[in-house]
């Protein structure tokens, strides 16, 4: 399995988004009859980075855009060590969302962007 880069973590907030998986449809007596959508209940982290030195930025995009092709191909990140927080260390199964790959040169050789990935 492919493995993200080692470069310099994210900032934080790290933002984990779950999908609300339910379909709803409300009716003709205003009760709400729901069910789940999904077999699984997608999330995503929006990972971060403000002040990404060059070196880091250049190991990045080539990731993004020779080994994983964007969203194309399915990686393993590691969640960031976190004390108490159950995700702490672990390993999951991603793939960038497909939105584009975007970052601003905030400095001389520092780089601010985000990235969303996805869990498979």
């Amino acid at each position: 399995m492919i493995q993200f880069p080692t470069i310099q973590q994210p900032v934080y907030p790290l933002t984990t988004k779950i999908k609300d998986p339910a379909l709803k449809s409300e009716m003709e007596n205003g009760l709400v009859v729901s069910r789940p959508r999904f077999t699984r209940i997608p999330q995503s982290f929006a990972l971060k980075w403000t002040a990404l030195p060059a070196a880091d930025y250049a190991v990045l995009r080539d990731f993004y855009r020779y080994t994983v092709y964007g969203g194309s191909l399915a990686f393993e990140w590691q969640y960031p060590a976190v004390t108490g927080d159950p995700y702490s260390g672990k390993v999951f199964s991603v793939r960038f969302t497909g939105e584009d790959f975007s970052f601003n040169m905030v400095a001389s050789g520092y780089y601010a962007g985000t990235l969303t990935i996805q869990e498979v």
